[in-house]
């Protein structure tokens, strides 16, 4: 990675790390008459969105920001100067994104920005390219495309992502066809933007963070580098974040000095001695690293049941099995069924999930596996996904072929629903009998986890789909969890 590009990750890292601080600009607007300028919807509309991304201090709200960069995290940059003009008819020219934010912040009721000359030009990103491009805003029409295109009405909100720091890292190449990082706390937030795995890059290994967040800070003011251009001072954390905000290009005018957390005060000559001392600071946990084997990943799969919540309430259950097919239900019903692979990249493990019904189709990456597994769902990376049910206790005492026995010797009866009778045959059929009626038929299958069984019930009726953990098998007696109604089934008339 160069260097520009790895102190861009850097930056990001060290304010991830830092303890926040509180400061506030005074900065006059300068405002002249100039030249004509029409009234826009389109630029009171991108003033006020644009407003979401700072904090009421007028400074870059992180967490609204992951990406850290405007382009990325709110939709385009203006290429200034641009010439505004507020309700009173003067006209303001603006020559930086921290000059529009302060006339933003500095507006009243009584006087505000509503009007812009056209032609203008914004900065945007192409994801067909994967790169910067110039775009000439002519009309207001113009504008209100623009605006569309950045779906700012249409944003998903529900797009929750968790704290945990995994740094992902996505090359883009720039206006002069150079290269230069952004990254995001961890995948949800690229996955939010539209980026996908394919597009997370190789080079993003080195992970800074510290515990508590009392790595190191930077003795300010300190000074830096934009886009190749002048050294500019920054005098806090919130002045570093607010003015790397709209680069792309970054770099640390060297030596500085820095406080570590025995409150020891280091000089800084060049980036490996930076590097050091925040690895130093991590130790050697290997934070961001997956460290498992596949068939760790395999063994968590299939022995837990795991679900996912949508947004919209929606639930899916996810059966897995080790022959590497896998069911999805939801309430009574089978939605589908499929295979699935475990693949590696970036060092850790995705599950791709090719099911018979396409719309079911997902990618699960693996953000935690140690003692538990954590995933988060590629596809819908605002739902929740977690374990349920899992097996913790084998069935040795009953091998697969005992348990068919076992269930084809007795008719079994739902605790919470004990009208209907399960009738288990040899045949791999089965009927639900209400007295003496048989009220539906179906076909059933057992299949073996590393510690237990699974049974599936598929049903002519879907009121009867069912899936069975058959989770202990001691002395010829069967202990079974209906994990679509989370109750016990237990025997009757046994022969």
């Amino acid at each position: 990675m160069k260097k520009m590009n790895k102190f861009k990750l850097l930056i990001f890292s060290i304010l991830t790390i830092l303890t926040v601080l509180t400061s506030c600009t005074n900065e006059e607007v300068i405002i002249d008459n100039l030249q004509n300028t029409e009234e826009s919807e389109s630029i009171v509309t991108t003033l006020s969105r644009l407003n979401q991304q700072y904090d009421d201090n007028g400074n870059v709200d992180e967490a609204e920001n992951p990406a850290g960069n405007i382009v990325f995290d709110f939709c385009f940059d203006f290429v200034y100067p641009i010439n505004l003009s507020f309700n009173t008819g003067t006209t303001v020219t603006v020559n930086s994104l921290d000059e529009l934010i302060d006339i933003y912040f500095a507006s009243t009721e009584n006087l505000f920005i509503n009007g812009i000359a056209f032609p203008f030009q914004v900065e945007t990103y192409n994801e067909n390219s994967n790169a910067l491009e110039i775009e000439t805003i002519n009309s207001e029409d113009e504008f209100l495309s623009l605006l569309e295109d950045c779906d700012f009405e249409d944003e998903v909100e529900d797009c929750i992502c968790t704290e945990e720091y995994d740094p992902v890292c996505i090359d883009i190449t720039d206006l002069d066809g150079e290269l230069f990082t952004i990254s995001y706390p961890n995948a949800c937030y690229a996955i939010c933007d539209g980026f996908t795995e394919d597009d997370f890059s190789e080079e993003c290994q080195i992970d800074y963070e510290s515990s508590d967040g009392e790595c190191f800070e930077f003795v300010y003011p300190i000074s830096i580098i934009l886009d190749e251009g002048d050294p500019v001072t920054v005098n806090s954390r919130e002045e570093l974040f607010n003015a790397t905000y709209g680069a792309y290009h970054i770099d640390l005018v060297l030596p500085l000095d820095i406080i570590i957390e025995n409150d020891s005060i280091v000089t800084i000559n060049d980036y490996d001695e930076l590097e050091a001392i925040i690895e130093d600071c991590i130790g050697d946990d290997n934070v961001g690293v997956v460290d498992c084997l596949p068939e760790d990943i395999l063994s968590a799969l299939i022995n837990c049941f795991w679900q996912i919540d949508f947004v919209d309430d929606d639930q899916y259950l996810y059966n897995f099995f080790s022959d590497g097919t896998y069911q999805v239900q939801s309430d009574d019903s089978l939605l589908t069924s499929g295979e699935f692979i475990i693949n590696t990249g970036n060092e850790t493990f995705y599950i791709t999930l090719a099911a018979n019904s396409p719309i079911y189709n997902d990618e699960w990456v693996v953000t935690v596996c140690d003692e538990s597994l954590e995933m988060q769902s590629i596809v819908s990376p605002q739902a929740e996904l977690y374990s349920i049910d899992c097996v913790e206790e084998g069935l040795e005492d009953c091998s697969i072929e005992e348990v068919e026995v076992l269930l084809s010797n007795c008719s079994w009866v739902n605790v919470n629903n004990d009208i209907y009778t399960y009738i288990i045959n040899p045949d791999y059929t089965f009927e639900v009998v209400e007295g003496n009626t048989i009220t539906t038929t179906g076909v059933w299958d057992l299949n073996v986890t590393v510690n237990g069984y699974l049974m599936s019930l598929n049903s002519n009726s879907t009121q009867f789909q069912d899936t069975w953990l058959i989770a202990d098998c001691h002395e010829g007696d069967l202990f079974i969890l209906s994990l679509v109604s989370d109750t016990t089934i237990i025997s009757d008339n046994c022969d």
